[in-house]
């Protein structure tokens, strides 16, 4: 991410912008008395600038901080369906397991190395479910990454 792009940045560029508009402003109130001519005609300019520009910085703000917001919340739904779809896969697999060992110990020797080989699936589906949510969250975060900025580009 460039210099330009970080949050710090974007701050300090909100903060230097509100400046220059209030030092314009204390400029077009001290020049109040010298509205003749030219200097009339730029202060007019200078007027309807200064309200265009500080009603557009605030906008800008509240766009970035709403994009950022619903980026936000969108990866962490994401993680959370992800984290969800995991722990069912485990709590199935620890099922699966249960019962597996309760037939082995009903039914015997051969039940029990199927037991074994139900729990070893059981066990790998929690893996690769674990994997998926893995993926998921490290996706959802490039994503949120990604919205974050765009919205700073804009």
């Amino acid at each position: 991410m460039s210099e330009s792009n970080t949050p710090d940045f974007m701050k300090k560029l909100i903060a230097d912008l509100k400046q220059m508009v209030a030092d314009a402003d204390a400029l077009f109130k001290e020049t109040a008395e010298q509205a003749s001519g030219k200097v009339g005609d730029l202060r007019a300019r200078l007027e309807a600038n200064l309200k265009a520009t500080t009603g557009q910085l605030a906008e800008f703000e509240a766009r970035l901080v709403d994009t950022t917001t619903a980026a936000i919340q969108d990866a962490l739904q994401k993680v959370s369906d992800a984290a969800n779809q995991a722990a069912d896969a485990a709590s199935e697999a620890a099922q699966k397991a249960e019962d597996s060992v309760k037939k082995a110990t009903e039914s015997g020797k051969d039940t029990a190395r199927h037991a074994a080989e139900a729990a070893r699936d059981a066990a790998q589906k929690a893996v690769i479910a674990t994997r998926e949510a893995a993926d998921k969250a490290l996706d959802a975060v490039t994503e949120i990454t990604k919205k974050a900025k765009d919205a700073i580009n804009k």
